[in-house]
């Protein structure tokens, strides 16, 4: 009788796990990956409070945190090279945004570990007094580790060429590798629209929706300076976030200021986005940066109109839906935008399927992964 086959095994690497971008991409590929023929694990700094970690845990995706600090680097290091000489990892697929984590490509690439995928999920580095410096060691690293990577992958041109060197772009390119999503998931589903704008409170209202971190990044403090400019013009109109993050107290605030917090809703996080994006009427995205942004994506699955920064990249245009404006067009103009905006319901359901086409249902993201993660 024949010996069943050995599981290979792949460590998922994310600086800092918590409910942002990576982790969506991490838990829609790991719910739809054979698992029958893989034993993964997530690795990483530090491990927070997610949505996303009961699920995989359900599947049996382990956990593994490192000093519980991204800050204290040469720990982190050190606790890394151990668990991969202990685990014996057949793959190691670093889910990053900042050059110094291809160390960790090194590491792998010392104790043997023959795939070995870098994997640009970003564009820029996030603002903070030390950004120069961060700067300067990020291009530093990429110069350096680059080349220790098996594997170059990244969910846009511009993620790419943020990531990895221009020496090893030239060399080998980069695999673009959508961030996949369970499209028919997203169908627009009149009936549940309206039980949650019900539950919401927002019978008759028009609702202007953004999902992501409450970050510098995701730019909501722009957003409140649009919706002021909306309010103007459509009184019966409500902003829903949906997310978490450091700057939640300061938007709060902001919105008390300018008169509109009894139109704001702070939903929190949801495991259920496909719900609250039928909710809305308009999705707005005006963020600093973005490796893709995958949540425009979801948007446009669930038929929503999308008005997003010049920061976003042109992977994320997947139907005629998407539309963008810079920043520095000014809150009044992107008002007037999104109030031109005209949806009709009956084609929201129609969706789904361009998206499917355009190469972002998760079921030809996970064949490609799999692929990859099973070659000898």
């Amino acid at each position: 009788m024949s010996q069943p086959q050995r599981k290979r095994k792949v460590c998922c690497f994310v600086e800092s796990w918590e409910s942002g971008g990576i982790e969506s991409f991490l838990c829609n590929v790991l719910q739809h990956l054979d698992l029958d023929k893989f034993q993964v694990d997530i690795v990483t700094s530090c491990l927070k409070s997610s949505v996303f970690t009961e699920p995989l845990q359900k599947i049996g995706v382990r956990f593994f945190e490192l000093s519980g600090d991204q800050k204290k680097l040469i720990q982190n290091h050190r606790l890394f090279w151990s668990l991969i000489q202990k685990e014996r990892y057949d793959v190691v697929h670093l889910n990053v945004f900042h050059g110094l984590s291809l160390y960790y490509a090194r590491l792998a690439k010392k104790a043997g570990v023959p795939i070995r995928i870098a994997h640009s999920h970003n564009t820029a580095l996030r603002a903070s007094l030390t950004r120069p410096i961060k700067r300067l060691i990020h291009e530093i690293a990429k110069r350096l580790y680059s080349r220790d990577a098996t594997d170059l992958w990244a969910c846009s041109e511009t993620a790419g060429k943020f990531l990895f060197s221009r020496k090893m772009l030239k060399e080998r390119g980069f695999r673009f590798v959508p961030n996949g999503i369970e499209t028919e998931k997203f169908r627009f589903d009149p009936k549940g629209r309206e039980s949650v704008r019900k539950g919401l409170g927002l019978d008759g209202q028009f609702v202007i929706g953004n999902v992501g971190r409450l970050c510098y990044q995701k730019n909501q403090e722009f957003l409140l300076d649009i919706f002021v400019e909306v309010k103007k013009k459509r009184p019966n109109s409500d902003l829903l976030l949906v997310g978490e993050g450091e700057l939640r107290e300061m938007l709060k605030q902001k919105a008390q200021k300018l008169g509109i917090a009894d139109s704001v809703i702070f939903y929190g996080t949801s495991q259920n986005i496909e719900r609250l994006l039928c909710v809305m009427d308009v999705f707005v995205f005006p963020s600093r940066f973005e490796g893709l942004g995958i949540v425009a994506v979801e948007a446009q699955a669930a038929g929503l109109h999308v008005i997003c920064s010049e920061h976003i990249p042109q992977e994320t245009c997947v139907t005629d839906l998407f539309k963008r404006l810079p920043l520095d067009f000014g809150a009044a103009k992107w008002a007037e935008t999104l109030l031109s905006i005209r949806t009709d319901p009956l084609t929201r359901k129609e969706y789904p399927e361009k998206v499917k086409n355009a190469g972002f249902d998760i079921s030809n993201v996970v064949a490609q992964i799999e692929c990859c993660y099973m070659r000898s």
